[in-house]
């Protein structure tokens, strides 16, 4: 397979993989919005409290972006797409390319989703202003926690094989299940954790600022910028450093992305 030579076109490709049958990407993001919903409304307040720090209508629309992010496509980047990974492991530029096309179009199609929650949360709380700070923050901030999120799939790859046939290999326990069970889950611990990480000194200044009560909409919009300008960062150095990790690993890559039977 040839890796597309521009970003708009691997952005494209995406989309329309996507888009198509079997639809993975639309249907884990659809999936992962109604569990948040599910455990946001539906759970104890002793869990809800234990599962969600920060609560309130606005932190809704903000974890709601956090949970859809993720996912497997975002910490097991290259077994989603295994031939394109292949003809680009040779290629840093490529790779990078590639990662940044599957980010730009799981944005593309969760971010809006995400705002307009965040846009309904504005005009029933009448607070257009806190809105538009949140929308900046889902906008611009879960973006910097996928670079680093990729080393996960990057280090420990694994195929996307039906359930039936990990069942069916399940005497070899420890690939087809155990570390598929492992790294499917993984994405709700990395994604949350690398955001939190860009948003410790949005945090300082928030607790600084508001003295450990209410924070102002102007605060919070200070808190954000900081933050943003930490993912903007953070989002392109955690790819480079990715496709430097993929390159010193592409032999083993290519031979575990060639082979589905590996698990």
């Amino acid at each position: 397979m040839r890796v597309p030579a521009t970003l708009p076109q691997a952005v494209r490709e995406e989309l329309r993989r996507a888009l198509h049958p079997p639809y993975d990407l639309p249907l884990g993001i659809l999936g992962n919005g109604v569990l948040l919903v599910i455990c946001w409304t539906l759970l104890p307040a002793r869990a809800v409290d234990a599962l969600f720090r920060f609560q309130g209508p606005f932190a809704f629309a903000m974890v709601l972006a956090l949970w859809i992010y993720s996912d497997v496509p975002v910490t097991n980047p290259l077994c989603g797409d295994a031939g394109h990974s292949i003809a680009a492991l040779d290629d840093p530029a490529a790779l990078r390319r590639l990662l940044y096309a599957k980010n730009i179009a799981m944005w593309l199609l969760a971010t809006p989703l995400c705002v307009l929650v965040a846009a309904a949360i504005g005009v029933t709380e009448r607070r257009p202003v806190t809105f538009l700070v949140t929308a900046s923050w889902i906008v611009l901030v879960p973006l910097g926690a996928l670079g680093a999120a990729a080393w996960v799939g990057i280090r420990w790859p694994y195929h996307p094989l039906p359930l039936r046939e990990r069942w069916a290999g399940r005497r070899r326990w420890r690939p087809m299940l155990l570390r598929w069970t492992v790294l499917i889950l993984a994405p709700f611990l990395v994604v949350p954790f690398l955001t939190a990480v860009l948003t410790v000194p949005g945090l300082l200044v928030w607790w600084w600022a508001g003295h450990g009560g209410r924070v102002t909409d102007g605060q919070f919009a200070a808190g954000v910028l900081l933050t943003a300008v930490l993912a903007a960062v953070a989002w392109p150095a955690g790819h480079r450093r990715g496709a430097r990790l993929a390159r010193r690993r592409r032999e083993q890559l290519a031979a575990y992305l060639a082979d589905p039977a590996q698990g």
